[in-house]
């Protein structure tokens, strides 16, 4: 019609079609049904974990500990609020996906309760026509193909949610070995997140609920073997999606994989410096490590690092604390270039 604006299709690049290509592979979208379910979950959530190499579940202490092992909640002893909100691959200003975190977490007497809410969002993925062999030979998706010139149709959206709601308790327990006349103080803090997952992409979606749970035996070496200035070891176990967590989609249905998590952590404090190490081997579909190191001075100024095993992958971070906000940075590398993490936490 006269006047009316003509409208214009921005073709997207070739980094971004690969990108989202990628991204795409690691959704839970029905047809790709099985080992990718869940996938968004496990990003990993706040700067500290991420920069140890994801290795925290005997360790883990800090409103992050939802993720990394709900039992590690009973250590906030007072009410905090947490975010995390980065872009995956492309530029700040184009990003190929985008994820975002808000937590809050609150004592209540003999407990510790969090409601955390995660989100993950990829824009502008390319749809292509599909040319299914049952309605189209080799000759014809050939010429349809040729026709389009290979561009997409257009795009789609995919957005994964998840909201969690944890309780952790803190208990405390004396082991008695009696024949060596001898007692070990031990701090057993437990933990449960009851999650409500919601994932759509183009016009399908799903919903699903779940559970995970989790424990830590923290003790010192001094009251174990009678040498001091030892450290302290760490014991950790997480279980995740142990209900079976299903996701039911508009045309079919799904199930996240269970996985357990075992955990070791050492920390002994040198003067100001306190040195913690961690290891963590996970069996979501065969066992690897994770490994973490953190160094804190005055539990002001933290050094971190970490290695896994699955990807033969580095990583590296650092944080600070001043008065009541706590800043934390990781990075990796990644196929698709370096990714940086930002998380904070702050006490109210």
């Amino acid at each position: 019609m006269p006047g009316t604006a003509p409208v214009t299709f921005r073709f997207p690049s070739i980094r971004r079609i690969a990108g989202s290509a990628l991204l795409l592979c690691l959704m839970p979208a029905a047809a790709l049904a099985g080992k990718y379910a869940g996938e968004f979950l496990e990003r990993g959530v706040g700067a500290r974990g991420l920069g140890m190499g994801q290795a925290l579940t005997a360790l883990s202490d800090d409103p992050y500990s939802f993720y990394w092992n709900p039992a590690g909640l009973a250590f906030v002893d007072q009410r905090s609020v947490s975010g995390m909100a980065n872009t995956q691959f492309g530029s700040i200003t184009d990003p190929m996906g985008q994820s975002l975190q808000l937590g809050f977490t609150m004592p209540i007497g003999l407990a510790n309760l969090a409601l955390n809410y995660l989100r993950f969002q990829v824009d502008e993925i390319p749809r292509f026509p599909d040319y299914p062999d049952a309605l189209y030979s080799q000759e014809e998706r050939r010429r349809l193909i040729e026709e389009v010139g290979g561009r997409p149709s257009g795009t789609f959206q995919n957005v994964d949610q998840a909201f969690f709601f944890s309780f952790a308790k803190l208990n405390e327990w004396t082991l008695n070995f009696g024949w060596f006349y001898r007692e070990l103080p031990l701090t057993i803090p437990i933990g449960a997140n009851f999650k409500l997952i919601h994932s759509s992409l183009d016009d399908q979606s799903a919903t699903g609920i779940g559970a995970d749970a989790g424990l830590q035996v923290l003790f010192e070496l001094e009251d174990l073997i009678s040498l001091k200035n030892l450290g302290r070891m760490g014991l950790g176990a997480r279980f995740e999606n142990f209900t079976n967590t299903g996701l039911k989609w508009d045309g079919g249905s799904d199930a996240i994989n269970y996985n357990f998590v075992m955990g070791l952590s050492w920390s002994r404090q040198f003067g100001e410096t306190r040195l913690s190490l961690a290891r963590d081997l996970d069996h979501r579909y065969r066992t690897f490590s994770r490994n973490g190191l953190e160094m804190a001075w005055r539990e002001k100024v933290f050094l971190r690092a970490g290695h896994q095993s699955t990807e033969d992958r580095w990583t590296y971070g650092a944080g600070f604390r001043f008065h009541r906000v706590q800043v934390d940075y990781a990075g990796f590398d990644h196929d698709l270039g370096r990714l940086h993490r930002i998380s904070l936490v702050l006490d109210l």
